[in-house]
């Protein structure tokens, strides 16, 4: 179910961002796929952030890595927009697959990094035959994909990004007894499991949905708890430590069924 706004919102910040690219780069952009939360109707306004791959046709110079810092400075001047979270590649290093690349280019948070690692990833290879192309066309049929890398991936980020996540949060984290860091834990580590489970990608949504009736019924408030907060209702805890005990614990149980 789209949620309230989220049409507005994702017209507005694409239309705004292939503005911005076509008056800046030239013929640089040959690609912009959207994946993530605009690709499978998840997106949430004030929430979700522009995931997206892009293709360019030759590596980058100084003078294009000038202009796409440009174009995100542009870019964030509306801070009612969402953040741009992806990476920019060429399409040998698309046809290579995430393996076979090097770090590059990469938008994070909402600035361009000239090299990082990003999202170069198997999930995102995975989430590609998806795609919404905003610019140029995507050959799904020649994209790289490996579903046994992909569960292999899923379960190393389970053991390195997410115990250290949980490792964190557990301590002095007073962003635990909110509702945003709570739903972030309980609803992205149930994406990798359901990718564990099913070598295919959901929305956070779609995971947390799936995760109720995957799991012990035990962890079903918690679940409901963090699918409320991402459609925008309100809290059915009473005490925010209560909420901050049972997302640890689902965190930890879901990171051990993860990584096996």
């Amino acid at each position: 179910m789209i949620a309230a706004g989220a049409e507005a919102t994702i017209d507005l910040a694409t239309g705004h961002r292939v503005s911005l690219l076509q008056r800046n780069t030239g013929d640089l952009i040959t690609g912009l796929h959207l994946i993530g939360s605009v690709a499978d109707g998840d997106f949430r306004p004030a929430m979700s952030d522009l995931d997206f791959v892009a293709v360019l046709s030759r590596p980058l110079d100084d003078e294009d890595a000038e202009a796409l810092v440009l174009v995100h400075r542009s870019y964030r001047t509306d801070p009612t927009l969402p953040r741009l979270d992806g990476i920019w590649l060429t399409e040998a290093e698309l046809r290579a697959g995430p393996d076979a690349i090097a770090d590059g280019p990469t938008s994070q948070q909402g600035d361009f990094v000239i090299e990082a690692r990003g999202n170069r990833n198997p999930v995102t290879w995975h989430a590609l035959p998806d795609a919404v192309s905003l610019i140029g066309a995507l050959d799904r049929a020649a994209l790289w994909q490996d579903a046994e890398r992909l569960t292999g991936w899923v379960g190393d980020n389970a053991a390195t990004y997410w115990r250290n996540w949980l490792s964190r949060s557990s301590g002095i984290s007073p962003g635990m007894l909110g509702r945003a860091a709570p739903m972030w834990g309980v609803l992205g580590i149930s994406r990798l499991a359901y990718t564990k489970a099913t070598c295919a990608i959901a929305s956070k949504s779609a995971a947390g949905q799936w995760a109720l009736t995957a799991f012990n019924p035990r962890w079903r408030p918690i679940l409901e708890e963090a699918l409320a907060y991402r459609r925008g209702e309100p809290s059915k805890y009473g005490n925010p430590l209560a909420r901050r005990r049972d997302a640890l614990a689902f965190v930890e149980m879901a990171i051990a069924e993860v990584v096996g």
